[in-house]
C-alpha cells in the first residue's frame, strides 16, 4: 500500500489527522456561535431543569479552541482524544454533517437558554407561592416544542417554592396535581426529582462517609415515593442520575455504588438519567464529540449500559426532534453496528411516547415519525431501528402505559411491549 508521501494528489481532508483549514474553520465558527449565544464561556453557569450546573471549566473552554484538535496535541492527549479528533474530522469532512452539527448546537443552546431564562420568561415570582395549575398554564403558554422543558423547569420551581413557603412536601404531586393537564405529569415529576436530587446530592462530597451518602439517597427515594402520583415515581427517580452526572460528576462513583445498595430495583432509572445527562454535560456540549464511544466506560454491566444508552438516545432525539436528520446521523455513524443498538431504539420510542403525552398532535413529531433518509441503506436501517418501532410504540404501547399508570416505564430501559402486556394483563385479571 502506498504511503501518503507517495500519493501527493490525495486530498488533504481524506486523512482524519490532516490539519485541514476546513476543520479549524468549522471549530472556530462553532466556538464563535457558542460564545455569542452563551456569553463568556468561563463565566457561564449551565442550567438544566432550573438547576444550576457548575461553571464551565477551563477544560471545556479549551474544547472550543481549534488548536486543541491539532494532530500534535491529540497525540499528546492520548488515545481517547485521538478518537474524538478522528470523529470530529470525519464528520466535518462529510458532505452533510457540518450543517447538521451546527443545527444541533443551536438546538442545544435553545433548550439551554429556555431553561436558564425560564423564571424571567414566564414571570415567576420569588416572593409568593403560585398554585400548580397556574404554573402549568404558564408552561403551556410557550410554543409546544418548548413547553416540555418549561414543564420540567416548573416542576423544579414548584417543588422548591413549596418547601420555602410550606416546609418539606408530602403528597406534592400525588395529591396536589388535580386539575393540571394530565400530559404535564411526566415532566413535572422529572422536575420535582431534579429539585430533590440537587438539594440532597449537593450536600455531599467525595469524602462523605458511606452511611451518610446512603441516608441522603434513602431520603431522596422516600421523597420521590411520598410525593409522586402512582405510575410516575420513576420519572422523578431518573433525575438523580442526571443531577449527579451533570452537576456533581465527581460524586458519580460513590452515589451509584450506594444507590445500588439501597434501591437495586431503581438503578435503571438512575443510569437512564446519567445517559441523558451526558448529552447536556460540559464535556460533550459541543456536537460532533463521540459521546457513544464513552458510554460503555461509565458502567460495567450490560443492563446499566443499556439504560445509559437509552437515556442518551432519549435526549438526542428529543432535543433534535424537529430535524430527524440529526438522529439519522447518529444512527448512521455510531449506532447501527453497536451490540447495544436496541437501547437506541428503545430510547427513541420512549422519547416519542413522552412527547405525544406531553404535547400531543404536533406536526414536528409526525414529521419525525414519517421521516425517510435518502440513502437506501440508511433508510432500511431507519425503518428497522426507528420508524416501525416508534409507530408500534405510539399506536400499541402508549395507550396502555397512559391508561394503566405505566408512563414511568419510558424513563428507563426495558421492553415496553412486555410492560404493556403486563399492565393490560393485570387489569384484565382483576
Amino acid at each position: 500500500m502506498p504511503t501518503d508521501s507517495q500519493t501527493p494528489n490525495r486530498p488533504p481532508s481524506s486523512s482524519p489527522f490532516s490539519p485541514t483549514s476546513n476543520l479549524a474553520d468549522a471549530l472556530e465558527r462553532m466556538a464563535h456561535e457558542a460564545q455569542s449565544q452563551l456569553g463568556t464561556v468561563t463565566q457561564t453557569a449551565y442550567f438544566l431543569g432550573n438547576g444550576i450546573q457548575r461553571a464551565v471549566t477551563d477544560e471545556v473552554f479549551d474544547l472550543f479552541m481549534p488548536q486543541t484538535w491539532s494532530p500534535a496535541n491529540l497525540l499528546r492527549q492520548g488515545s481517547r482524544w485521538m478518537r474524538q479528533g478522528m470523529t470530529i474530522a470525519r464528520e466535518f469532512t462529510s458532505p452533510n454533517t457540518p450543517a447538521l452539527i451546527f443545527q444541533e448546537l443551536r438546538n442545544k443552546m435553545g433548550v439551554f437558554t429556555l431553561v436558564k431564562n425560564l423564571a424571567s420568561k414566564l414571570n415567576l415570582p420569588s416572593d409568593e407561592f403560585v398554585p400548580l395549575t397556574t404554573l402549568v398554564e404558564k408552561a403551556y403558554s410557550v410554543p409546544p416544542y418548548e413547553a416540555l422543558w418549561a414543564v420540567e423547569g416548573l416542576g423544579h420551581y414548584y417543588t422548591d417554592s413549596y418547601r420555602k413557603f410550606h416546609g418539606e412536601p408530602h403528597g406534592l404531586l400525588a395529591e396536589g396535581s388535580e386539575g393540571v393537564i394530565p400530559g404535564s405529569l411526566t415532566m413535572l415529576h422529572a422536575g420535582m426529582g431534579l429539585a430533590f436530587a440537587d438539594r440532597l446530592v449537593g450536600e455531599l462530597t467525595p469524602e462523605t462517609p458511606a452511611p451518610q451518602v446512603r441516608a441522603a439517597l434513602q431520603q431522596f427515594v422516600d421523597l420521590c415515593t411520598n410525593n409522586s402520583k402512582k405510575g410516575y415515581r420513576g420519572c422523578a427517580i431518573e433525575s438523580l442520575g442526571l443531577v449527579t452526572r451533570d452537576f456533581y460528576p465527581d460524586l458519580l462513583p460513590v452515589v451509584s455504588q450506594q444507590f445500588r445498595e439501597i434501591a437495586p430495583d431503581l438503578t435503571g432509572y438512575f443510569w437512564h438519567g446519567t445517559g441523558r445527562a451526558l448529552y447536556f454535560s460540559r464535556q460533550y456540549f459541543l456536537p460532533g464529540l463521540c459521546i457513544w464511544c464513552d458510554v460503555g466506560e461509565l458502567v460495567d454491566t450490560e443492563p446499566e449500559q443499556l439504560s445509559a444508552l437509552a437515556g442518551l438516545a432519549w435526549a438526542i432525539s428529543l432535543v433534535n426532534q424537529r430535524q430527524p436528520a440529526i438522529t439519522e446521523n447518529q444512527l448512521r455513524l455510531y449506532v447501527e453496528e453497536s451490540p447495544l443498538a436496541r437501547a437506541f431504539t428503545q430510547g427513541v420510542i420512549s422519547t416519542n411516547i413522552m412527547r405525544a403525552d406531553t404535547t400531543p398532535n404536533q406536526d414536528f413529531q409526525a414529521a419525525f415519525v414519517n421521516y425517510q433518509p435518502k440513502d437506501p441503506q440508511t433508510a432500511a436501517s431507519w425503518n428497522r431501528r426507528i420508524a416501525q418501532p416508534v409507530k408500534t410504540g405510539l399506536e400499541s404501547y402508549y395507550p396502555i402505559l397512559r391508561d394503566h399508570a405505566g408512563l414511568e416505564g419510558v424513563f428507563c430501559y426495558q421492553d415496553l411491549g412486555k410492560l404493556a402486556d403486563q399492565l393490560s394483563g393485570q387489569t384484565s385479571n382483576k
